[in-house]
């Protein structure tokens, strides 16, 4: 398809390229927050230099960008402000970087008309500016150095902008030489930023050609072998080594009561945590978080775990450590990221409560067996957490598997010192599981009731998939959570509304609570009368009940005792675990023992967008 160009304009160039994008050192990880890094740079230093980059035409070059700079903007603002706040912006970005995410940039400037044909932009100035930027002199050049920064400039550029310009340092280029394809001419080279006293390494490419120096300067990594990018000897080093040591004699001796839940929170879904016994206390805690990239906020996650650790120290220490991190703010221009982390991170909870949540589902295939995941959150007011183990496994041995896993949790959980909950998310086909009466340390000989450690939870896998269903299920909750009153529960079969449909009774938003008369059939077109638990879940009921052998009576009495609490429907999930020890006042172990109750909260939805692939075992 023919496509029409534009008028040409005449625009100022500016082409960016990293250095060694592609170095087998990198990992796709690397990369990937290279180009994210890059783009925040650009952002910043045009924002700086009072050009604003969303009026500018980008396109990006996967591991560059080309620029067209809008005509409005003088080309002496771009030559004059730019460069310097590329490099700050840079250098700031490479402090808070391991080395393999760290990176330099060679970056082309030229002038010219340009037309743009529907699908891209073109010109022989745009042709002029990339030849210019793959200057073989000029990458030798770069690379023998230790700056980050290698400005190329264009012959008719130089001579119409910056030659005239003291103010451009015209005296800090040299002339270049620059044949690449079928273009030969000659450009303008500065090397910009150079090193301060103390600052990280930055990535120098592999040398692979003979333009490239025979040994990189000191300061590069390319002086040592490489190491993977995970080394634990690759430690970020954003902190003078000095002030490493005071922080380490302070941290070191520093009690943490909730030291798991700040390590857990500062690493965020993206970084695994460590072995229990790889921390001991909080310097080690930030040694391995120092191993880390910023995310996309800028804050590396050892600074944000000294953030959090100073809002839990109280007295003096909190203060003198809150006092360091500001300073240490101020020199990596961190101060407005962490000053917005303050004003939206949740605060820890007095009293924290975790989820081990187990999801089982039959095997399509062969019913005699079953697929086994986990999700176990280690922050009480971080959802979702990231899915742990995916296993197949045998029916009889679905109890034993469950065992391993809890137990995997609490060896995570060990520090805590919180309480946590069980939930087990089950399509209909498996709601008759005995969970409530299944046990744990089996390895033990002597196996102990889940029940007595943990709330024990049912959640329906059909609605946890069912989107659709999921708007009015978050009204309901949130209705409930306004007014959690007992009377809100209906029970299924009452004589005043026998003569309407379940979906009508349970559409009036004063329910939040659905009894049932008997267990759920096992599908939907086996239910003898109208489908009570499918009407509960369309109707966006948050809490589901029934007993398997408790007759009406019995259950009105168990549950007008666990809904009895001052908080109503608040405190069922703590009052159903106190009806079923043996110390409660309820007569009877199966009758509070068996109570299945599905408590679901919206605010906490496992992702199965995907499916899950199990390991054979």
């Amino acid at each position: 398809m023919t496509q029409r160009l534009t008028a040409p304009g005449y625009r100022t160039i500016v082409v960016v390229d990293v250095v060694g994008f592609t170095d087998p050192r990198r990992t796709s990880e690397d990369r990937s927050a290279v180009r994210h890094g890059l783009y925040q740079i650009l952002e910043t230093a045009f924002a700086e230099s009072d050009i604003d980059l969303g009026l500018c035409d980008l396109e990006d070059r996967g591991d560059g960008a080309l620029i067209l700079v809008p005509q409005q903007v003088p080309r002496r603002t771009v030559a004059d402000r730019l460069p310097d706040r590329i490099v700050a912006a840079l250098r700031r970005y490479n402090w808070t970087r391991k080395a393999w995410a760290q990176f330099r940039l060679r970056v082309g400037l030229n002038s010219g008309d340009v037309v743009h044909d529907g699908n891209g932009w073109l010109g022989t100035a745009i042709d002029t500016a990339f030849r210019i930027l793959d200057c073989p002199d000029a990458k030798a050049l770069l690379t023998s150095s230790a700056r980050m920064v290698a400005l190329i400039s264009s012959e008719s550029f130089f001579q119409e902008v910056i030659a005239g310009d003291p103010g451009t340092f015209p005296e800090s280029y040299q002339q270049v030489p620059v044949t690449v394809k079928t273009y030969t001419g000659t450009a303008h080279l500065r090397l910009l930023g150079e090193p301060t006293a103390g600052e990280p390494p930055t990535l120098a490419p592999v040398a692979t050609s003979t333009s490239a120096p025979k040994s990189a300067p000191t300061g590069t990594l390319a002086t040592r072998p490489p190491a993977p990018p995970s080394s634990r000897g690759d430690v970020l080093e954003v902190i003078p080594a000095a002030e490493l040591r005071t922080l380490r004699d302070h941290l070191s001796v520093t009690e943490v009561p909730r030291l798991a839940i700040l390590l857990s929170r500062a690493a965020g879904p993206a970084i695994p945590l460590p072995r229990r016994e790889d921390v001991h206390d909080a310097w080690e805690a930030f040694e391995y978080l120092m191993d880390f990239n910023a995310g996309p906020d800028g804050i590396p996650p050892a600074v944000l775990f000294l953030e959090l650790l100073a809002g839990e120290l109280d007295g003096e220490a909190g203060e003198a450590l809150a006092h360091w991190i500001g300073e240490q703010a101020g020199r990596w221009r961190l101060g407005p990221a962490l000053e917005k982390q303050r004003l939206t991170r949740t605060p820890l909870p007095d009293e924290p409560h975790l989820h081990l949540t187990l999801m089982v589902d039959l095997d399509p295939i062969d019913p005699s067996r079953c697929v086994l995941a986990s999700w176990r959150q280690d922050d009480p007011e971080v959802w979702p957490p990231p899915l742990g183990g995916v296993r197949e496994v045998a029916m009889e041995e679905l109890e034993y598997r469950v065992d391993e896993a809890i137990l995997d949790a609490e060896d995570a959980w060990w520090e805590q010192g919180t309480a946590a909950a069980v939930e087990f998310v089950l399509p209909r086909t498996l709601l008759h599981l005995p969970v409530l009466r299944w046990r744990k340390e089996h390895v033990s000989g002597k196996p102990h009731p889940l029940r007595y450690d943990y709330r024990i939870n049912i959640r329906s896998l059909e609605r946890m998939r069912a989107r659709y269903w999921h708007r009015i299920w978050h009204r309901r909750w949130d209705s409930m959570l306004e007014d959690p009153s007992a009377d809100r529960l209906h029970y299924s079969g009452s004589s005043e509304f026998e003569e309407h449909p379940i979906d009508a009774v349970l559409s009036d938003p004063h329910w939040v609570g659905l009894v049932m008369r008997e267990k759920p059939a096992a599908r939907p077109e086996a239910s003898a009368g109208p489908d009570e638990f499918l009407a509960a879940l369309r109707c966006g009921l948050p809490v589901v009940l029934w007993h398997p052998e408790a007759g009406p009576e019995e259950l009105r009495e168990l549950l007008d005792w666990v809904l009895g609490g001052e908080s109503g429907f608040i405190d069922l999930p703590a009052r159903r675990k106190l009806a079923g020890l043996p110390t409660s006042w309820l007569p009877g172990d199966s009758l509070a023992h068996d109570l299945v109750v599905m408590w679901e909260d919206p605010k906490r939805v496992i992702v199965l967008d995907q499916p899950l692939i199990p390991n054979r075992g």
